[in-house]
């Protein structure tokens, strides 16, 4: 891309009332040698061009200002080129807005390089431009003799998939999915205002009508916060009207990932007490987990984890039991299975954990998900040293006594769980261990 020199530099001015937003597109603005101002609203703007200031181009962002923005761009009386960027993209809006005089739109989310691209052709045009065929020409433009390369490059642009490289925000850059479920995906992304980029995760809801459930997930996040086993998160930004949580991202593998070879008895303990000890945390602050599973948690080069997807995560507050069926069958308690979900819930999730850890083995097990859950409520598990003749008889009464069908026979919590292993054993998990 085409950067002047510094006394030549080109002037943006952007003008939307999300300071934020506006910071992070200054920095990118910056970054590729233009000098942004910024205005807050119309007053702002006019008296940024009172002063003269040799603006190029102008950058509008219409989300909270009083007038419409066909009513704004006729009001600004900028004489300059003027670029739209619609949040909630309509053909009825972006028509009625470059009918009013705007040079040229583009709709949420929104491709840094593209944004450039234009900026930089209609601040190179200066207020002489053609705007309409200038618009033809970024869009499609045409190789000479070549119609029918034209519709080619059309239809497919119609055709394809928003890429991988679009900023949402104006900041975060889509790398590598991470993962798809039922209630969104979860991206591996990077900061590009910062430098060197710093990495992130992003999860995005698949519906705005998740955004809720979304929010209540950074809210519990947030109210964790201080633990080492739990994710930080670091905020919440809108896109395309839904609400997408920006949170650490953790270099690493899976539990799950991890025990595909047998682990040793340490290693094992370096686990289970820190579980234990992040699910304590959670219970603490009377928050259950409601998904504890070997792929929910990560386990870091030194050996440390952290306990991921707090998505399905419950508040107790003043009620001791969530009435909602939610969770990873195989692990998945009796009450949990009948919608009563409690801290004892956890409890029996880590017992599970404990047994398929020291065993290899689940408990409960049948590709028939009616049959497994039959099996959960009504058969008994068989002892872990069936599996593992070695196992100390201790661990064994911990798993036994997390997998009662009665709630109120296993442990209250992950606190006592905590307590009991390291009363019956006092040396349990004392030495953290790298895993692979």
């Amino acid at each position: 891309m085409d950067q002047a020199p510094y006394e030549q530099k080109r002037v943006v001015l952007v003008i939307d009332s999300d300071q934020v937003r506006v910071v992070r597109l200054k920095k990118i603005l910056n970054k590729y040698g233009y000098r942004a101002y910024s205005a807050m609203d119309l007053k702002e703007a006019r008296r940024i061009f009172a002063k003269k200031k040799k603006i190029g181009v102008v950058l509008l962002i219409l989300k909270r200002f009083n007038l419409s923005v066909e009513q704004f761009i006729i009001d600004l009386k900028s004489g300059k080129p003027i670029i739209v960027i619609l949040e909630n993209f309509s053909e009825e809006l972006a028509a009625s807005v470059l009918r009013t005089g705007a040079a040229d739109f583009l709709a949420c989310p929104i491709d840094s390089k593209e944004l450039l691209k234009r900026i930089g052709v209609y601040a190179r045009m200066g207020n002489d431009g053609d705007y309409a065929k200038l618009r033809v020409d970024i869009i499609a433009p045409i190789e000479k003799g070549s119609h029918t390369g034209f519709w080619k490059r059309l239809f497919r642009g119609l055709n394809r998939r928003p890429t991988e490289n679009k900023l949402m925000d104006f900041r975060y850059e889509k790398l590598e999915r991470l993962g798809l479920g039922s209630f969104g995906e979860v991206w591996k992304v990077k900061d590009v205002t910062t430098d060197p980029p710093e990495i992130f995760v992003a999860k995005i809801p698949l519906d705005k009508k998740l955004n809720a459930k979304f929010e209540k997930e950074a809210r519990i996040l947030r109210g964790l916060a201080g633990h080492e086993g739990v994710p930080k998160v670091f905020e919440m930004i809108e896109v395309m009207n839904k609400k997408v949580l920006i949170q650490e991202f953790i270099v690493g593998k899976t539990l799950y990932e991890v025990i595909e070879r047998d682990l040793e008895d340490k290693e094992v303990e370096s686990v289970v007490i820190q579980l234990t000890d992040v699910v304590a945390h959670a219970h603490d602050l009377e928050v259950i987990h409601r998904d504890i599973k070997p792929e929910n948690v990560m386990v870091r080069p030194n050996g440390t984890i952290k306990l991921l997807d707090f998505g399905a995560a419950k508040e107790l507050k003043e009620k001791e039991m969530s009435a909602t069926v939610t969770g990873s069958r195989p692990y998945m308690a009796p009450e949990q299975i009948m919608g009563k979900s409690q801290r004892r819930s956890d409890v029996w999730a880590i017992g599970v954990v404990m047994y398929v850890l020291y065993t290899g083995m689940y408990p409960f097990y049948h590709e028939v998900e009616k049959i497994l859950m039959d099996i959960i409520l009504r058969v008994p598990p068989s002892p872990p040293s069936k599996f593992n003749e070695a196992l100390d008889h201790k661990i064994e009464r911990i798993i036994m006594k997390c997998l009662e069908k009665e709630p109120l026979k296993r442990y209250p919590n992950a606190k006592v769980l905590k307590e009991d292993l390291l009363a019956s054993i006092p040396d349990y998990g004392k030495t953290i261990l790298p895993l692979y």
